[in-house]
């Protein structure tokens, strides 16, 4: 292709950084703005208040672990630890744009003001981006052959008729001021399903919950009954929802979790309260639901109610959104356009690490805005649009982010195999069986999408292989480098048995509470089962 077309991006944090490195793959010249003079979007902590400008707070620190939630050809270094904080994201961010010489395409302290069509659309797909120079206000104007827009859902902050929140900032925040404040009061409209970081044996969490064994099972069994083996397994033992009255009436895998490792404690010795939605406020303090007008004195009230899209520079006609029904193909493309030229990245919601599904948005859009990857016709693409909606708010219900819910590992291999860069498990298991293995039954890790196809890492194999290693070395230094990372057979044994028994409970149909009953406690003694050969044979 033409190496003298050009891309605007819209925006230098993580999503900028990656699409500049997917563009320049495919031969396009990024040319990204950035408003502020700094890369690293919202990761880049700052205590001034700028509208449009969101910052994470001092405490926040990954909500996902750095294996999971990795680039596919950008390992975290193996001494960060899994949940890294905020300022070594940042460095991991800056450590990136250097090595794929993305510096040289950004442009900091330039607005974006306006995106439109150029007046030869029809036929170019072109678009008119025009630039703000924060500092001397001017404001400039040039074509591009595509745009992609990188800045996120959480621009503008969300403030209500009445604050409360249980996301996963708002736990950070009450978590946090418990240890110095008198008394803290968290106000929950809507109950939450809270888990930790740590999972059994001190494993991440999510090392237990992200890999294709669970993929199958919940292809297998009906949805309620995963969320309740979920419940019951990894969730409730730590933190009894029914027991702190805050279960929700949603299953674990019909809503976002909420992270918080330090919740519990801090209700137990009180200095934490869990109340309910405020009703109205008083002059000196509020007054909660179902408390009879009781007034509660507080000295300060914090909005844990999170963040909302904006794009005022793109033109109503060529960005839809109706209500909570945004009109993205994929999460990506606006199907109405006649052309495929201008793509929004990072409009999601997935239900796991957000930074893979992110990248995985810009290699597609790439290889879209090079011919090389074709857009199904514009009705194909509405029908996908309204059929994600009308499946995602039976599932969800009404949320603002509703059409934006993906599933973590569905979604990635869902825009993997439209770039070609699906792994074949089959052929794995005939020509390397232990990658295969690792594919299958270890953690999920997003190098698997570098094995084949465009763009292929040399080093992926060996970044799936030692992803155990990377996730020990915080924690044991050189000695977890010596350790057998070879998987142990019996896991393979456990997880087959029961997912045959699995389907043929499907297959013969026959579901009821006794049956969920059995697979529950079946699944409870192979998950302890393999948990244990994780402990004592250190299988990963």
């Amino acid at each position: 292709m033409n190496p003298t077309k050009r891309v605007a991006v819209v925006g230098a944090g993580i999503s900028g950084l990656v699409a500049i490195k997917s563009l320049k793959e495919e031969g396009f010249y990024p040319v990204c703005f950035e408003k502020t003079s700094r890369l690293g979007g919202l990761w880049h902590y700052h205590e001034d208040d700028t509208k449009g400008v969101p910052s994470v707070m001092w405490c926040t620190s990954l909500n996902n672990s750095k294996e999971p939630g990795a680039l596919s050809d950008f390992p975290a270094k193996a001494e960060s630890p899994n949940y890294m904080r905020h300022f070594q994201v940042l460095e991991m961010l800056q450590d990136y744009a250097f090595k794929f010489d993305l510096l040289k395409h950004i442009n900091y302290n330039k607005e974006v003001v306006k995106i439109i069509r150029t007046a030869d659309y029809n036929m170019t797909g072109k678009w008119r981006v025009s630039v703000k120079d924060v500092d001397t206000e001017d404001i400039s104007e040039d074509i591009y052959d595509g745009v992609l827009i990188c800045a996120g859902h959480l621009s503008i902050e969300n403030i209500p008729s009445f604050p409360f929140g249980t996301g996963s900032s708002a736990l950070d925040a009450a978590v946090e001021i418990s240890h110095v404040a008198k008394q803290v009061y968290l106000s929950i409209r809507t109950p939450a399903w809270v888990t930790t970081r740590q999972g059994p044996y001190g494993y991440p969490i999510d090392w237990t919950i992200f890999n294709y064994d669970h993929l199958l099972i919940q292809k297998i069994l009906p949805t309620s009954w995963v969320s309740k083996i979920v419940e019951e397994l990894y969730l409730n033992p730590r933190f009894s929802h029914s027991l702190y009255n805050i279960h929700p009436q949603r299953g674990v895998n019909d809503r976002d979790p909420t992270l918080n490792d330090g919740l519990p404690s801090r209700i137990m010795n009180g200095s934490l309260i869990l109340k309910k939605n405020i009703e109205y406020f008083t002059k000196d303090g509020v007054v909660f639901e179902d408390e009879g007008g009781k007034i509660t004195q507080v000295d300060t009230v914090v909005l844990g109610t999170g963040y909302r899209w904006e794009f005022p520079f793109l033109q109503p006609e060529d960005f839809i959104a109706e209500g909570n029904k945004i009109h993205l193909y994929k999460c990506v493309f606006p199907p109405h356009l006649l052309h495929p030229t201008l793509g929004i990245i990072g409009f999601i919601v997935p239900l796991g690490p957000g930074v893979p599904c992110i990248e995985m948005q810009c290699r597609w859009a790439s290889r879209v805005f090079s011919g090389k990857c074709k857009l199904p016709s514009q009705s194909l693409m509405i029908k996908d649009v309204d059929k994600q909606y009308r499946e995602n708010m039976k599932r969800f219900g009404e949320l603002d982010t509703t059409y934006l819910h993906v599933d973590f590992i569905p979604y990635l291999d869902d825009l993997a195999s439209k770039i070609g860069v699906k792994p074949n498990l089959l052929k794995l298991f005939f020509t390397d069986f232990w990658l295969f293995v690792a594919c299958t039954f270890k953690v999920f890790v997003p190098y698997r999408y570098r094995l084949v196809g465009p763009h292929k890492w040399n080093g992926a194999k060996n970044a799936i292989l030692s992803a155990g290693q990377r996730m020990r070395a915080p924690l044991q230094g050189k000695k977890a480098l010596q350790m057998d990372t070879s998987m142990n057979s019996t896991k393979i044994y456990a997880l087959l048995g029961f997912l045959v028994f699995a389907w043929y409970i499907k297959k013969k149909k026959i579901f009821s509470y006794e049956n969920y009953l059995a697979i529950k406690r079946l699944y409870i003694i192979f998950k302890y089962v393999a948990i244990n050969i994780v402990k004592h044979r250190k299988m990963f």
